[in-house]
């Protein structure tokens, strides 16, 4: 732009002014979002989103815990109550062993629950069409 006239000086300065103005505003602004983002508790929340997002982490935890349960319900079942230190090593080695196999093998296990479940379901259907 061509400045020839002082009123044409005074529209530019004015123009500089709010675009100064304007910038200044998104500067602040900027300050403030990277000042919560920096709190201690948003970067706590943001990591744990993050994690939770994450592909497969959500299975594998749901893998875990299904493991470690079946661990300690097949613990309780097979051994019980155990005073004597070697049952209690026993109770101990069949619950991780238990834990682990569960937790490796899931995908076949769900899958094989899924078909016997549809099996049953859809026997149940049968007989009730049937009678």
């Amino acid at each position: 732009m061509e400045i020839n006239t002082s009123a044409d000086l005074q529209a530019a300065i004015k123009r500089l002014e709010q675009q100064s103005q304007l910038q200044k505003e998104m500067v602040v602004e900027q300050f403030h979002e990277t000042y919560e983002s920096l709190k201690p508790m948003n970067l706590l929340k943001s990591s744990l989103n993050k994690v939770v997002h994450a592909p497969g982490v959500v299975e594998n935890i749901i893998n875990a815990t299904l493991g470690l349960g079946a661990g300690v319900f097949s613990k309780k079942l097979l051994i019980g109550k155990s005073t004597g230190i070697l049952k209690k090593l026993l109770g101990a080695a069949v619950e991780f062993g238990v834990a682990g196999l569960i937790s490796k093998n899931s995908g076949s296990l769900k899958s094989g629950g899924i078909n016997l479940l549809s099996k049953m379901f859809k026997s149940n259907k049968a007989v009730r069409v049937n009678n």
